[in-house]
Order: C-alpha cells, then sequence, then structure tokens
C-alpha cells in the first residue's frame, strides 16, 4: 500500500465522523458561516496556517521545509450545500430543513482535511508551497471568481480538484484531459403578449402559446445549428404563465440552462437563444426579453498535468483504478482556476456497493460510500507530493 494512502488509513474514523457532523448541519452558498468555524477548529487543532474569506469559506499554505523555493500547488474543496429536504433515511440525516448536501461537498471537505493533515505533517519531505482552499458559492458559480478576487491563485502554478462521483465504483479514480466538464449558462426569456378572453382569443396575443413556441424552436440549436461532432444540450427546465383557466395570458416566463465543452459555441450561444426568442415572440405578435447569465466556462484538464495526475492516482489506488474519464454535462467552477494555471480535476468514484440503484448527484436520496473519503485523501496528498518533487 502506498504509504500516504497507509497513514490516512489511519484517520479514517475521524475523518469520517466529521463528514457526518458536515452532513448533519449543511448551509447554502453565501452562507456557510458556521461550516467555515467547524473547518477553522479543524485546521487550528492540528496547527495549520490559514485566513478567512469573505463571506465564508478560508485559504491557507503549509509551506515545505526541504531547501529550495518549489512549485506552488492549490488544492481546493467547496462548501456549500443545496437546497434539498433530505430523504436518505440516514442516522446523521440533515438538521437543517430544506438543506442537504446532495451534491458531496461534505466529502470533498473532509477529503482535503485528510490531506492537509498528511502534509501538515509531513512538511519536511518537501520543498514549495500547499495552498489548500475551502470555496463557498460552487453551487451558484460565484465563488471561485470572488476568491480570486481576493488573492487565492497568487503565485499558485498548478491547481488539484475534484469530485465525487455516485456513477464510479468506490476505489476507482478518473480523470480526462482536454474540456473534461461542460460550460453551464442560465437564461430567463420574458414575453409579453396582450390578454383576452378565453372565448374571444383573436383579440389577443397569447403569451403561453408563443412561450410554447420558443421552447420547441430553441430545440434546434442543438438540432440544426451545431455541429454534430460537438456537445450541446439546451434545456428549459421552467415555464410559468397565466392566471386563470379562460383567459389568454399576456406574460410568460420561460427559464433553462445550456452546457457545451466548446468554448466557441458556448460564446455563440447568447445570440442564438436571443435571436429564436424575439423572432418567435415577433411571429405571435408578441415580444421577448433574454436575459443571460454566465455561470462557468468549459473546465479543461491541462493534458500534462492530468497524466501526472492519473500515474500519481495509480500509486494509490492501482494502475487499473485509476483510468482516463469521460465528458460530462456537468457544470463546476474550478473551471476558472484552471484557466489560469495547468490543473487537474479527478472525479473519485463512490457508488455505494450494497445500492442497486444509482443516484444522480443533486438527489434528495443520494448516498455516497466513505471509504471514497480515504482514496480522494490520498490522491489529493500524494498527487501535490509528486508535483512538487518534479524540481
Amino acid at each position: 500500500m502506498d504509504p500516504v494512502r497507509e497513514e490516512i488509513h489511519g484517520y479514517l474514523p475521524e475523518l469520517v465522523e466529521f463528514r457526518r457532523e458536515l452532513h448533519r448541519h449543511p448551509e447554502l452558498s453565501m452562507q456557510e458561516f458556521e461550516t467555515t468555524k467547524r473547518l477553522a477548529r479543524k485546521l487550528s487543532d492540528m496547527g495549520a496556517c490559514f485566513r478567512y474569506l469573505e463571506p465564508a469559506g478560508l485559504t491557507g499554505e503549509i509551506r515545505g521545509a526541504k531547501e529550495g523555493k518549489g512549485k506552488t500547488i492549490l488544492i481546493r474543496a467547496d462548501i456549500d450545500a443545496l437546497p434539498v429536504e433530505e430523504k436518505t433515511g440516514l442516522p446523521f440525516a440533515s438538521e437543517e430543513p430544506g438543506k442537504m448536501h446532495a451534491c458531496g461537498h461534505d466529502m470533498h471537505m473532509t477529503m482535503l482535511l485528510g490531506a492537509i493533515r498528511y502534509l501538515q505533517a509531513h512538511r519536511d519531505a518537501f520543498s514549495g508551497t500547499v495552498r489548500f482552499l475551502y470555496q463557498p458559492a460552487e453551487e451558484i458559480s460565484q465563488g471561485a471568481e470572488m476568491v480570486i478576487r481576493q488573492g487565492v491563485m497568487e503565485g499558485v502554478d498548478h491547481a488539484v480538484g475534484m469530485h465525487i462521483s455516485p456513477y464510479l465504483a468506490c476505489g476507482k479514480i478518473s480523470a480526462l484531459p482536454g474540456e473534461c466538464w461542460a460550460a453551464c449558462d442560465r437564461f430567463i426569456i420574458r414575453v409579453r403578449g396582450k390578454r383576452s378572453h378565453g372565448a374571444m382569443p383573436h383579440t389577443g396575443h397569447d403569451a403561453l402559446l408563443c412561450a410554447a413556441a420558443v421552447v420547441m424552436n430553441l430545440q434546434q440549436i442543438v438540432s440544426r445549428e451545431t455541429e454534430p461532432g460537438q456537445a450541446a444540450v439546451v434545456t428549459v427546465g421552467s415555464l410559468h404563465a397565466g392566471s386563470a383557466y379562460n383567459i389568454v395570458a399576456g406574460e410568460a416566463v420561460l427559464e433553462g440552462t445550456c452546457r457545451t465543452y466548446s468554448g466557441a459555441l458556448h460564446a455563440a450561444l447568447p445570440g442564438k437563444i436571443r435571436r429564436i426568442a424575439e423572432h418567435t415572440a415577433e411571429s405571435f405578435g408578441c415580444a421577448a426579453e433574454v436575459e443571460f447569465h454566465v455561470y462557468s466556462e468549459p473546465l479543461y484538464n491541462d493534458p500534462e498535468i492530468t497524466k501526472k495526475g492519473l500515474q500519481s492516482a495509480a500509486r494509490v489506488v492501482g494502475e487499473e483504478n485509476a483510468v482516463i474519464g469521460e465528458p460530462q454535462m456537468i457544470a463546476e467552477d474550478f473551471s476558472y482556476y484552471a484557466a489560469l494555471v495547468p490543473s487537474v480535476f479527478f472525479n473519485t468514484g463512490a457508488r455505494v456497493k450494497e445500492d442497486d440503484k444509482v443516484r444522480p448527484l443533486h438527489s434528495d436520496e443520494i448516498l455516497f460510500d466513505e471509504g471514497a473519503i480515504e482514496t480522494g485523501a490520498s490522491v489529493f496528498a500524494r498527487t501535490v507530493l509528486d508535483l512538487l518533487h518534479e524540481e
């Protein structure tokens, strides 16, 4: 067994206990105040130096004691939860109504803590600096940019991150060179028509009917305006219109998301959505206003750093369990760090062996195998050490 993993295995009972404490007390984006305090207490207990971020989260450094300047490697975990009512039935289920760590950020925080503990205890084994980051507000794609403005990327050479996966067996880890996670945007379309009596629709302009046409026409972006070899998704997730069964709706509001790995297509999507919405509305005698929010860019794994990261992971889990991953249409604001420095972002397997039903991320019933904490913490620490030892 890799000596890093062997030592971290000894921390596992304590790490699992802390993960369950975090799981019982989830906090939403921009509200992670108690979570930050819990992390600060743990870091203080192990003698780690850190500073608080605004409005929540923290960052700190572990400086190697060996001679030489060395590199600076950032390792990051996200800390926010989701507005989900938990239905797992776990004995340590969320005690906060309407809030749940349904994306595994409690696992991420704990994995990073295990790596920090190991690296703090072995400062004499490396030169260079390990900068750790507990980032708020990942779920609303605002945290990365916010902490970058607070200086967390100054002097950083490489960044390492990971996300728990309910689809990958516990003990496995994957990473994909190149674009691996999608860009994510949100759009809001407000259709304005003219109300009329439901028995006399010819005297109004039906915003509901127009909105339905907009939903259908948006699908041609993928089917007819996107190169077949490129991946893209345009999803309208909500449509609200009308006030009564016998009134032609005067207003409708659509909200949706679009995803792609292509930077060029990502830049073109707002114009495509706006054109289709506005022209469709005009054909119905209505008007459309489009509001567009860019949440994150495509996440790019540097091929060379990813190759080295998988070699490090193989030392921990074995070559057969450190594999090339598959592209995913979900998004991650780790992309903002990866856009600044060569980086690697792992998927860490956490599928529960006894569970015959794979539940997706953000599910109110999602379960994770806590053995993944050992895997993630060990791969974090081993990857950092190997990158620092290159010099």
